[in-house]
């Protein structure tokens, strides 16, 4: 009695390496990934102490597209709902009074750190809110640091 299973074997046998392994040259389609990191594309943009939810919106759309599509999260302004004095609640989405506070500037650092706060006195994750912390520290040295161009 024969306990096991028939095992296929085949011959190896290693690959002939000649000359330049590299694969040949091929012309790139599509996008191409700009020179400048992100960072520091979005510095030219916005400045994160002094920015509104418009920018705001846009920066979080911008990472959206970079496929940062979790950090982008932190950055989306609050809907624009207002409750009724009967307890309805309205979307004020479009309306002057929206848009006035799409427009009112304000400080992300500080109202990243404010939300921080909130989520750690609720013992509920901060790990997202403080990579978005990190990456607008990074914008911001961007911001204030000259570009080097490599070609000159």
């Amino acid at each position: 009695m024969q306990i096991g299973s028939a095992i296929a074997t085949s011959a190896i046998t290693p690959t002939q390496k000649s000359g330049n392994n590299m694969p040949p040259q091929t012309t790139m389609t599509g996008n191409t990934q700009s020179n400048q990191p992100l960072a520091r594309e979005l510095a030219e943009t916005f400045d994160p102490k002094n920015m509104n939810y418009n920018e705001s919106m846009a920066l979080a759309s911008a990472l959206m597209k970079a496929g940062e599509g979790d950090l982008s999260s932190a950055f989306l302004p609050p809907p624009l709902l207002k409750v009724n004095s009967d307890g309805s609640v309205i979307d004020t989405t479009g309306t002057p009074e929206a848009d006035a506070k799409m427009n009112n500037k304000f400080n992300m650092f500080e109202t990243l750190t404010a939300r921080i706060d909130f989520n750690k006195s609720m013992n509920l994750p901060t790990d997202l809110l403080e990579d978005a912390y990190s990456f607008l520290e990074k914008v911001q040295v961007a911001r204030n640091t000259p570009s080097i161009n490599e070609y000159t």
